[in-house]
């Protein structure tokens, strides 16, 4: 498992190291298993747990800017580029730690996909965000990354449910073919 970044900003580059120490550790893995289930998911958390922890899945990440400079799109990851996750580069002005959410976010996803790519095992296509995989273990890596308390994982997660989480839909504001398969979203938005 690894996450690349090759670029030149310093934030995604910190981001990334971030989100490898987290995920090269066993912590974050102790804290999805003790989640009892993950929404939209026939997959239970230890057996997300164990696909992302054994993955020898290596991706790049890379920049790129919508055309529509309002677009509220932190990051995606898309099918037709399995090894690639993107981050919008008009929402680097984020902490450094949510930066690394998001990447982590997008990661699950594309472990997600290398696991079988016939079928979404463990993403949120099924009409919710709450209490999804790529949320949930984003926002436990952002928890990890700030040193915040995980006494309680529950009471801290609670804090990242009340911000708004948007799913972004392919329309003629996003910079992609309407015919390529994706799977976009936000982590959040502030």
């Amino acid at each position: 498992m690894k996450i690349n970044y090759k670029g030149n900003y310093e934030q995604v580059k910190l981001a990334v190291e971030d989100a490898n120490e987290v995920l090269y550790s066993n912590e974050i893995y102790e804290l999805i298993r003790q989640r009892t289930n993950f929404n939209c998911s026939e997959k239970t958390p230890q057996e997300i747990a164990d696909i992302i922890q054994n993955t020898s899945l290596e991706v790049e990440v890379k920049l790129y800017k919508p055309r529509w400079r309002f677009s509220k799109v932190l990051g995606y990851f898309v099918k037709s580029k399995p090894n690639n996750l993107f981050l919008n580069s008009r929402k680097l002005y984020r902490d450094t730690s949510s930066i690394s959410n998001t990447i982590v976010h997008e990661y699950v996803h594309a472990v997600d996909n290398n696991f079988d790519n016939t079928i979404i095992d463990f993403g949120h296509n099924c009409g919710t965000l709450k209490n999804t995989a790529p949320y949930v273990i984003g926002n436990i890596a952002e928890i990890i990354i700030d040193g915040n308390e995980i006494d309680d994982i529950d009471s801290s997660l609670k804090h990242f449910e009340s911000r708004t989480m948007v799913h972004c839909l392919i329309d003629g504001n996003q910079p992609f073919s309407k015919n390529e398969e994706l799977i976009i979203e936000e982590t959040r938005i502030y």
